[in-house]
């Protein structure tokens, strides 16, 4: 009986300390072409990430790599695959996503959502070796906060960050 008073205690203190808003990460891979649908649930929230993407013929692995690449293409994937349309839902509700969120993204390979307390990050891979990247994504229920995009090889020192702001209209 002592065991079964602990595991209840043990439960109770996961849920006042708010840890019952984190979610349990899974990589979900990204189709080259077409449509890839990530989901993530807590109890407060669910999130859905569309993503959409298409190829492009860049040549074979084989080719020589062009001197000056002229693409958002990574050279890690042929033929290359493009973002074309990103779509994020918060339970249910659609959000914005700025073009300039996917617009520069290429070759990805893996997706997770982690929903925290105030927010949700996606969290996608891309390329390979020394083109890999990371991207982070963060959005709370209401819009796209903040991008992060790294070097694979360092995930943890940002090479570019952008922060998007709460736009509103005024007469």
């Amino acid at each position: 009986m002592r065991h079964v008073f602990n595991i209840v205690v043990c439960v109770n203190i996961l849920l006042a300390s708010g840890s019952y808003a984190q979610t349990v990460h899974q990589q979900t891979p990204i189709a080259s072409k077409g449509e890839t649908v990530i989901v993530a649930t807590s109890m407060k929230l669910n999130v859905r990430v569309k993503i959409l993407t298409h190829e492009v013929e860049i040549g074979k692995p084989s080719d020589k790599r062009p001197d000056v690449t002229r693409s958002i293409c990574t050279y890690s994937r042929y033929p290359c695959s493009i973002v074309d349309a990103m779509d994020i839902a918060v339970s249910g509700k659609p959000i914005t996503v700025p073009r300039s969120v996917f617009c520069d993204l290429a070759d990805l390979n893996s997706a997770e959502i982690r929903i925290e307390q105030n927010e949700s990050i996606l969290t996608l891979t891309g390329g390979d070796a020394s083109e890999s990247y990371i991207v982070k994504i963060v959005f709370d229920t209401e819009r796209v906060k903040r991008k992060t995009l790294s070097s694979g090889m360092t995930p943890n020192e940002p090479l570019q960050e952008t922060t998007y702001q709460k736009g509103i209209l005024r007469d």
